[in-house]
């Protein structure tokens, strides 16, 4: 049974079996209290397999890759999982697989301005779900022709895909290829330790790939999946391919369209669906309706406007809409040349390039407090400008201070 006690010694005997040359780095788990840390040379773990920490604001937010005490560490939350130590185990192994690519330095990232940026097109939404589609149906195929006909349908309506998102083809490219083998190890382990073995990977990750609303709306999560697919896929197709996986340049999906001798459809026709038509209104009302919450919560509402640069956000957390960016858990910026960092919802206004900022919207508990031509904001710290406040409304200019 998986516990604290042997977690780590579980990951370490089966890690290989998941991907051939896997190195572990540093991983901890975390709830609101306390820090489990595992394999960290800089702790001693006595007669525990773990070195127990008091929780600090290091281990934050969401499961991710963090440079602790100078070591790549996998954090996991604990408190997202409810005891469930199958899943915990695989998302281990899914953040020791970043940490892996940290040691290989993986330089195949994606360029997060592009993904916050990334065009709402009937042409592409209508593509990319029947594309998504091909692909399900590629990997779940029992028959040799038919698989290769879908996977031949899903290049070619890529490719098609293409003419119409130029530059964004490349997000996504790049996403799948940083995160499809993190959820194919993760699935893959998953699927090893868990008590359900009845089509675990396509059954628990297929549903997040032809899911036509999901996908669209969450874009860059759904890569996650279709990068896990495309693995699949190769594992049928090209064995070996792991072995010179970071030897390479290429992308995953360029890795998959270059083993295979497909004719690609150049005459494919773009008919907008219903389905199609209904998804984007579906998301543009989603978006107006997320931004009206948000304008319409209780609280002190301020407002921040002059030269504001984004210096850190979190990608996975943010929606855009009408050259405005929510923010969902955090951003950092900086103003003349001071860092502050906002641990809460924050919308962002943007001019020209997608990080040059003019304005940002924060709802504080508390009300501001302005002396001496400084403004303190509780958990952010103090700002520096011209300060005027109507009724709930608090405005700092801070563009005569530049």
């Amino acid at each position: 049974m998986l516990n604290f006690e042997n977690i780590s010694e579980i990951i370490s005997h089966n890690i290989n079996y998941y991907w051939k040359g896997f190195q572990l780095t540093v991983f901890a788990l975390y709830d609101k209290e306390k820090v489990y840390l595992y394999n960290h040379p800089k702790f001693s773990t006595e007669n525990k397999p773990y070195h127990l920490l008091n929780w600090n604001d290091q281990f934050n937010g969401a499961d991710t890759l963090i440079i602790y005490e100078e070591y790549p560490t996998a954090i996991v939350n604990l408190d997202s999982y409810h005891d469930d130590m199958e899943s915990v185990y695989a998302i281990v192994v899914h953040e020791l697989f970043h940490g892996f690519q940290y040691l290989l330095e993986e330089n195949r990232f994606p360029n997060e301005l592009l993904g916050i940026s990334y065009p709402l097109l009937n042409e592409n939404v209508e593509l990319r779900n029947k594309e998504r589609k091909c692909l399900y149906d590629a990997v779940i195929s029992t028959s040799k022709i038919e698989k290769r006909i879908q996977l031949n349908n899903f290049i070619s309506l890529r490719e098609k895909r293409r003419m119409f998102i130029g530059e964004f083809m490349e997000y996504e490219n790049s996403i799948e290829t940083v995160e499809g083998p993190a959820f194919y190890v993760e699935s893959h382990s998953y699927s090893h330790i868990s008590s359900n073995k009845d089509d675990i990977i396509v059954k628990k990750y297929g549903k997040h790939l032809i899911d036509g609303s999901e996908s669209t709306f969450h874009l860059r999560k759904s890569n996650y999946s279709s990068g896990l697919f495309i693995c699949l896929l190769l594992d049928e197709i090209s064995p070996d391919w792991k072995e010179t996986f970071f030897d390479t340049d290429k992308y995953l999906y360029d890795l998959l369209k270059d083993t295979v001798e497909l004719e690609i459809d150049k005459n494919i026709q773009v008919k907008i669906s219903e389905e199609t038509n209904s998804i984007i209104n579906k998301i543009k009302k989603s978006k107006q309706d997320i931004f009206r919450e948000f304008e319409n919560r209780e609280g002190y509402h301020l407002f921040i406007t002059g030269e504001i640069g984004l210096t850190g956000f979190d990608p996975m957390n943010i929606i855009a809409y009408e050259k405005r960016f929510l923010h969902k858990r955090f951003i950092s910026i900086s103003i003349n040349d001071k860092a502050y960092q906002i641990n809460q919802p924050a919308i962002t206004y943007y001019y020209g390039e997608y990080n040059s900022i003019n304005k940002v919207h924060v709802v504080l508990n508390t009300e501001p407090v302005h002396k001496n031509g400084l403004v303190s904001i509780k958990g952010i710290g103090e700002i520096q400008g011209q300060y005027f406040k109507d009724k709930n409304y608090y405005y700092i200019n801070c563009s005569t201070f530049i």
